[in-house]
């Protein structure tokens, strides 16, 4: 079983994920056990987890279980999560959904089948909750204050689950206290690719102002074509397929662009000629059916230093590449003090370009058996700042702890993206890159 990951708040403005078979209220007792000098440890070869001090606490669940046996009464329990949906019915069938794909013996399975067959009637409850929700946003989507960001999954529960762990970590009477947008490319390729969508979808439905999404590349019909080939290889019952069809067409739905407190710009691809900044505004009507050819723009579009101008972007077969001074420009043009992407595999998770005020954050580690990291970033708005957070093979010495802390409390200032390298530079994976097949 894979175990799930908590964010720890260990000081101000400073996270880091621990990953953990301890639950809830037992979180006391892993701080505890997991405090001292950090130490390697083994592990199966190859294999990465969220991690930020080189350390991670891993016991087989017969060992949990004799372990948690022997633990007082959990402490004052974390206030029950308060649902905001709008219809209470679709909560109730979005929680049990939630419910299934969360169990233990569920996440036992890991990519092995038996697959999560989806109901009929529940998916088209939620599917008449979420078309309103995305009506609703017209188009953009606006979270508002500490939000983390999800580059491309690709099908990838795993990294999904502890992902979602950690924003769940840290709740109120209200829900979680920080909003989680995630930047598209959900499906194709992996093998989860219905579970992760099902999963982000039914979260949406139970917190639309603390869940957003937004549509990427492999969210068009004619390019997830790996999704839909694997969903037909399944088997599934005519119903099934119909629930599939009505999630396929809720992808027409979804905005193409985020703005984070209006001033982090979120995509998928990357900036369009027809972006302007009053499509930024909160009275925007950016509605799929009303900028169809800009959202294209950017969901397809990539930066690149190997251009002078806006060029066309033939390796893709679609969309743009964009020089760093163009790119510069649009940014100063539009207000905003940061732009943050995916569309890109980025072997260490995340990676910032032409020391400009763009990143690019890719979350699915190990994407098509590359030996990449995974990342996602943390973004404090009040605080001007941007935390990478990232898988980490612990098997790797990538610096020394105290060098480690200070770049992760002070991540990017985001009105300061002068950063010294020393301020940007990445965690490095003692790997060798495979070569694209």
């Amino acid at each position: 079983m894979k175990a799930p990951s908590k964010i720890v708040n260990l000081a101000e403005g400073q996270y880091k994920l621990i990953t953990t078979n301890i639950e809830g209220g037992h979180m006391a007792h892993l701080e505890k056990m997991t405090k001292g000098t950090p130490r390697p440890i083994k592990r199966q070869p190859g294999r990465y987890d969220l991690a930020a001090r080189g350390l991670a606490l891993r016991m087989d669940i017969e060992k949990f279980k004799a372990w948690k046996s022997k633990q007082p009464p959990r402490p004052k329990e974390k206030p029950a999560l308060t649902v905001t949906g709008n219809d209470p019915q679709t909560r109730e069938i979005a929680l049990k959904i939630i419910a299934k794909l969360s169990s233990e013996d569920y996440l036992a399975m890991d990519n092995k089948e038996p697959y999560y067959t989806p109901d009929g009637d529940a998916i088209h409850s939620l599917y008449l909750e979420l078309e309103d929700i995305f009506k609703e946003e017209r188009g953009v989507a606006r979270p508002q204050g500490r939000t983390i960001v999800v580059g491309d999954l690709h099908g990838n529960f795993n990294d999904l689950w502890r992902i979602i762990q950690a924003w769940l970590s840290d709740v109120v009477d209200q829900g979680p206290k920080q909003n989680i947008i995630f930047l598209g490319d959900i499906v194709d390729r992996g093998p989860r690719q219905l579970e992760c969508l099902i999963l982000i979808m039914a979260y949406k439905a139970v917190f639309p102002k603390q869940v957003f999404i937004v549509r990427g590349n492999h969210e068009e019909s004619d390019t997830c074509e790996d999704f839909q080939a694997d969903m037909l290889a399944r088997g599934y019952s005519d119903e099934a397929e119909q629930a599939i069809k009505l999630l396929l067409d809720l992808f027409e739905k979804l905005p193409s662009l985020g703005v984070i407190d209006g001033r982090i710009l979120c995509m998928h691809g990357m900036l369009a000629v027809e972006l302007t900044n009053e499509d930024l505004g909160v009275q925007a009507d950016l509605s799929p059916a009303h900028f169809s050819d800009m959202a294209r723009n950017m969901r397809w579009n990539d930066p690149s230093e190997e251009v002078v101008r806006i060029s066309p972007n033939t390796s893709r077969g679609g969309g743009q590449l964009w020089p760093s001074k163009k790119i510069e420009e649009t940014i100063e043009m539009l207000g905003v003090d940061f732009v943050l992407r995916g569309h890109q595999m980025m072997t260490n998770g995340v990676r910032r370009f032409a020391n400009l005020p763009l990143a690019t954050v890719f979350s699915s580690s190990f994407y098509c058996d590359e030996k990449n990291l995974g990342a996602v970033l943390f973004v404090d708005p009040e605080k001007n700042a941007i935390v990478p957070i990232f898988i980490v093979n612990m098997n790797d010495k990538i610096e020394t702890q105290d060098a480690f802390d200070k770049r992760l409390a002070e991540g990017w200032k985001a009105k300061d993206y002068t950063a010294t390298k020393e301020q940007t530079k990445m965690a490095k994976p003692n790997v060798k890159k495979n070569k694209k097949k």
